[in-house]
């Protein structure tokens, strides 16, 4: 009987600290806290980046310039204007896979309005490369990248290829995370362009030509889950 006169106190003893917990926090002591996957506990607070575990479709929009460090021998002659200048216009689409690690690979669609000096009413530089980025630091809210592209590359009279030919390039960025969907970047962009030999509106032949170019990129991109 003594033993029976005991185990209610007991009780009361162990269960105290629980008792204690409901009342402070109003949750029980047995409640896991979230977790990812492979069971390691998520940050509490809503506006961390998502967890670099995961993988992710990202793709979004850019607006970029496109300036001219040297056209090549396309502009050699001194007798009639440079057919290609400078511009400025957009990345649409472009969309990729960011893989649960540092790597992004995609592709992307880029037009821009060139100056060409009256010789194209409307001068019109195309692009489509693949992407790759690698990221450093990644799920901090700041991350700075390292990219490279390749593709093919057209210029002409508004959607006609008047010449064509590869390009590479190598891209240095930052991209801040404003949500756990959302990131802008910024993008610094140095690019190669081999153009075949043409003959402009005016009757020039062009020769083929190797146009360097740098671009800046104000990138608004969408993660979603894969």
């Amino acid at each position: 009987m003594a033993r029976l006169r005991r185990s209610p106190g007991r009780l009361l003893l162990r269960a105290a600290p629980l008792l204690v917990q409901v009342a402070w926090t109003g949750t029980a002591i047995a409640d896991p806290p979230p977790s990812r996957d492979d069971g390691t506990a998520l940050p509490m607070q809503s506006t961390v980046p998502p967890p670099t575990g995961n993988t992710f479709v990202q793709y979004g929009v850019a607006f970029t310039t496109e300036v001219v460090a040297t056209p090549g021998k396309m502009c050699s002659s001194t007798s009639v204007p440079c057919i290609l200048g400078s511009g400025g216009g957009i990345v649409f689409p472009r969309i990729g896979w960011r893989e649960a690690g540092p790597w992004y690979i995609g592709g992307a669609y880029e037009i821009s309005k060139q100056e060409a000096n009256t010789l194209f009413r409307l001068a019109i530089l195309q692009q489509l490369r693949g992407e790759a980025r690698y990221y450093f630091l990644s799920g901090q809210i700041l991350t700075p990248f390292v990219g490279a592209s390749a593709g093919v590359a057209g210029y002409g009279e508004e959607w006609a290829l008047d010449t064509f030919g590869p390009e590479g390039a190598v891209t240095l960025g930052v991209e801040a995370q404003v949500s756990r969907g959302t990131v802008v970047g910024l993008a610094l962009n140095y690019r190669a362009m081999y153009f075949h030999p043409f003959v402009d509106s005016s009757g020039t032949t062009r020769d083929g030509s190797v146009a360097q170019l740098f671009g800046l990129d104000l990138q608004l991109e969408v993660r979603d889950p894969y």
